[in-house]
């Protein structure tokens, strides 16, 4: 796990930063760009780093023991349930949009998205962060 933490750390940073850049700033280069298109893109980048996610926050709570302090309990348990949320609305939101036809998406779905894009930066960009520092909490 040494030899990858700092590579796989690169790799998530980078997926967080690539989707809040077209979060924010979509709107300047909409005209240029068709963003849906690229979202159809980063949303296979955002499976992957997502899958990632879950898997070494899952393998951190998995490590912890029972005996740990209690801000490390919280911080690797929160991070855990953060990210099997964000699987599961991502996945569900995601099947959705890929099944939706020519209509595309309600509305409503599409505030899911939202959400789904800010937890993802945030999540990643933390787990991303104590991979990086070798924080025992990542």
């Amino acid at each position: 796990m040494e030899t990858i933490r700092k590579p796989l750390s690169v790799v998530l940073g980078l997926m967080a930063i690539v989707v809040l850049f077209h979060f924010v700033f979509n709107p300047f280069y909409e005209d240029a760009v068709d963003a849906i298109s690229v979202w159809h893109v980063l949303n296979w980048v955002m499976a992957v780093g997502i899958l990632i996610t879950l898997a070494l926050t899952y393998v951190r709570r998995g490590r912890l023991g029972a005996d740990s302090a209690t801000t490390t309990y919280i911080c690797v348990n929160v991070a855990f349930y953060v990210a099997v949320v964000l699987a599961i609305l991502f996945f569900w939101n995601w099947f959705d949009d890929l099944t939706a036809g020519e209509d595309g998406q309600s509305p409503t779905r599409g505030y899911y998205w939202v959400i789904i894009n800010v937890t993802f930066v945030v999540l990643l960009g933390t787990v991303s962060a104590r991979l990086w520092k070798n924080d025992p909490r990542a």
